[in-house]
C-alpha cells in the first residue's frame, strides 16, 4: 500500500494542463503574485496539442473590425455559439495576441488572422509557440512544473475544491492543495481511431468536471479535420494548408474528387466547407474505398518550403507515389460552462483552454482554438490568482485524501489495451462523422460491455494504471458523446445525423446540457435555448 503524500500547503494555484491555455494561465496567476503549480502529465507544452497547431491565431485586425469576426465565428458556429463569449474574445484578442511578442515570437499578420513564423522555418508552427512560452515559464520562480503526474480526482467539499489528487511516474500518490484549481487539460479528439491529436488526449479533464458534479455542454459536436495521412504504416498526421494547386485528389480509380464534388480547390475546400468535405470524403471512402492524395505534379522547389517540409522528415516517398488521406477526429467544441473570468460553478475551480465551451458553438472557424488559449488563459491565471491571494489559509482537518492505491500482483496491461482499442473503434464507428439512431444506441450498449469488461481489471504495474486511468476518462467521455448525439435529431455544423440530414432552428436550435448520474453511471441531458440562462 502506497500512502498518499501532500504538498506543504504554500501553493496559491493548480494548473492542470501544461499546454498553451495552461502556460498562459500560469505567467497571469504568476503576474498577479500568486505561486503557481503546473502539473501535465508529459513534458512541458510539447506533450500537448498546442504543439501540433499551425500557429494560427483568428481574431480582429486594423483591416478586420470586431463586429466582422463576431458574425464570422457565429456564422460558422451554425448559431450555437455562446455570443456574449464570443463578444469577450473579440475585445481581448487583440492585446493577448500582441502580448506574444514578449515572449520572442514573430507574428506575421494577415486580414483576419496572425500566424507564428516558426524558426527554423522547417518545423511546425506549434513547436516553435509552445517552446517559446515554456521558456518564459520555466524563468518565473513563482512557477513549479511537475511532469509525469497523473490528476485523478478533485478534492473537493461543500461545493468547493480545494486540491488535486493522483500520481506520479514512479506511482506515489500525492495530494496538493491550493484554494485555487485551473482546469486545462485540453479535449478528447483521441478517443476516436481515427484523430490527429496527442494520443493521450482522451478527455482526462472533463471527466474530472464530471464526475466532481460540473455539466458538460454540447458534447455532441466534435470536428473532423478532412485531410490527415492515412498511409499504413505512416504517422496520423495532419496535412496543414496552404496545400499546392498542383495537388490531385483521387479515389482508387483515378477519378478527381474535386471535381465529382464540385470544389474548386483543396484551400477551398478545407477553409470554408470542412464539414461538408469531411463527410464526403468519409462517405467516398465508405463506397468506393481509400482515397489518395497525389503530390507528383508539385514542383520540385515547393518543397523547400513550409508545410511540404514537415514531410521530409517522414520516410515515404511522398513526391513520387500518392499516399492515402482520410478525415480524423480534430477538435472537441463541447466542454465546460464558465463565466467572464474563467470560473466554473464549482467554487475556486476555472477552466480555460479547448475545456471551456461556448466560442465555436457546433463547429470551430479556423484559428480561434489558439485565441481561446491565450483569452481564456489569461483570465483564468488572474482571476485564480484574485481569488486565492484573497482567501483565508486551508484549514486543518480536511476531509481525507484516501490511503493509496494497491496494485495487483497479475498484470493487465493485455487486457486494458484491447479494452482501448474496442472503444477508440466505437466512437469512430458510433459517433464519427457520420450518426445515426442505430450506431449510437448500439454505441452505448457496447460501451456497457466495456464498462463490465473494466470493472474487473486491476493494473500491476505504473504503465498499467496510467492506461486504466485514461481508458475510464475515456469511456465517461465516449458516452457523453454518444448519449448528446441520440437526443440532437438534426444535422449541424459538425454533427451530421444520416436519419436527420437537415439542420432544423425551430426545434434545435438549443445547446445541450449533460449531468452526470454516478449512482447509474450515465448522463441526463436537458436543453436550454440558445442564449437563455448561458
Amino acid at each position: 500500500m502506497i500512502k498518499t503524500k501532500t504538498n506543504d500547503h504554500q501553493t496559491q494555484v493548480i494548473i492542470i494542463g501544461a499546454g498553451l491555455a495552461g502556460m498562459i494561465a500560469a505567467c497571469a496567476a504568476e503576474a498577479e503574485g500568486a505561486r503557481v503549480l503546473l502539473l501535465d502529465r508529459s513534458a512541458l507544452g510539447l506533450g500537448t496539442n498546442s504543439a501540433l497547431s499551425n500557429g494560427v491565431f483568428a481574431g480582429p485586425t486594423p483591416g478586420y473590425s470586431e463586429e466582422a469576426y463576431v458574425e464570422d465565428t457565429l456564422r460558422i458556429g451554425r448559431g450555437l455559439n455562446r455570443r456574449s463569449w464570443v463578444e469577450q474574445v473579440a475585445r481581448e484578442a487583440p492585446k493577448v495576441i500582441e502580448s506574444l511578442n514578449s515572449f520572442g515570437l514573430e507574428l506575421k499578420p494577415f486580414k483576419d488572422h496572425f500566424s507564428v513564423q516558426p524558426a527554423p522555418p522547417g518545423t511546425i508552427p506549434g513547436v516553435t509557440l509552445v517552446r517559446r512560452i515554456a521558456e518564459k515559464v520555466k524563468s518565473r520562480q513563482r512557477i513549479q512544473v511537475i511532469t509525469g503526474f497523473q490528476v485523478t480526482e478533485m478534492l473537493t467539499h461543500d461545493h468547493r475544491v480545494f486540491g488535486v489528487r493522483g500520481f506520479d511516474d514512479q506511482g506515489r500518490d500525492q495530494a496538493f492543495f491550493a484554494p485555487a484549481v485551473i482546469l486545462a487539460a485540453g479535449g478528447f479528439g483521441a478517443v476516436y481511431q481515427r484523430n490527429d491529436n496527442q494520443k493521450s488526449t482522451l478527455g482526462q479533464g472533463v471527466a474530472l468536471a464530471a464526475r466532481a458534479g460540473l455539466d458538460l455542454w454540447d458534447m455532441e459536436f466534435v470536428q473532423f479535420y478532412p485531410l490527415v495521412l492515412a498511409q499504413p504504416g505512416l504517422p496520423s498526421l495532419l496535412l496543414y494548408p496552404p496545400y499546392p494547386r498542383e495537388a490531385r485528389l483521387v479515389n482508387q480509380s483515378g477519378q478527381d474528387l474535386l471535381e465529382k464534388f464540385g470544389l474548386q480547390s483543396l484551400h477551398e475546400a478545407i477553409m470554408q466547407l470542412r464539414d461538408v468535405f469531411s463527410v464526403k470524403l468519409f462517405e467516398e471512402m465508405e463506397q468506393s474505398g481509400t482515397v489518395y492524395l497525389d503530390y507528383r505534379g508539385v514542383p520540385a522547389d515547393s518543397w523547400s518550403r513550409f508545410p511540404l517540409t514537415l514531410l521530409s522528415r517522414i520516410k515515404y516517398d511522398f513526391q513520387n507515389k500518392p499516399f492515402a488521406v482520410a478525415p480524423a477526429a480534430h477538435f472537441c467544441m463541447g466542454g465546460l460552462r464558465t463565466d467572464e473570468r474563467g470560473r466554473t460553478d464549482l467554487t475556486g475551480l476555472l477552466a480555460c483552454g479547448e475545456m471551456v465551451w461556448g466560442l465555436h458553438g457546433a463547429n470551430r472557424r479556423g484559428g480561434n482554438a489558439l485565441t481561446e488559449c491565450l483569452v481564456s488563459g489569461r483570465l483564468a491565471g488572474s482571476q485564480a490568482a484574485i481569488e486565492a491571494l484573497s482567501s483565508p489559509p486551508l484549514r486543518k482537518g480536511m476531509p481525507p485524501t484516501g490511503d493509496g492505491f494497491a496494485y495487483s500482483p497479475v498484470p493487465a496491461f493485455g487486457e486494458i489495451r484491447a479494452l482501448h482499442q474496442t472503444l477508440k473503434e466505437i466512437a469512430w464507428r458510433q459517433a464519427g462523422v457520420v450518426r445515426s439512431r442505430t450506431g449510437l444506441t448500439d454505441g452505448l450498449a457496447r460501451l456497457q460491455e466495456l464498462e463490465d469488461c473494466l470493472a474487473g481489471l486491476k493494473p500491476g504495474a505504473v504503465p498499467e494504471r496510467k492506461r486504466l486511468e485514461d481508458l475510464s476518462s475515456a469511456l465517461l467521455v465516449t458516452r457523453a458523446i454518444l448519449t448528446a448525439g441520440l437526443a440532437r435529431q438534426e444535422s449541424r455544423g459538425s454533427f451530421i445525423r444520416e436519419d436527420f440530414p437537415d439542420e432544423d432552428n425551430l426545434r434545435w436550435r438549443k445547446n445541450s446540457r449533460l449531468t452526470y448520474v454516478p449512482d447509474k453511471n450515465n448522463f441526463e441531458v436537458d436543453y436550454v435555448d440558445v442564449w437563455g440562462g448561458t
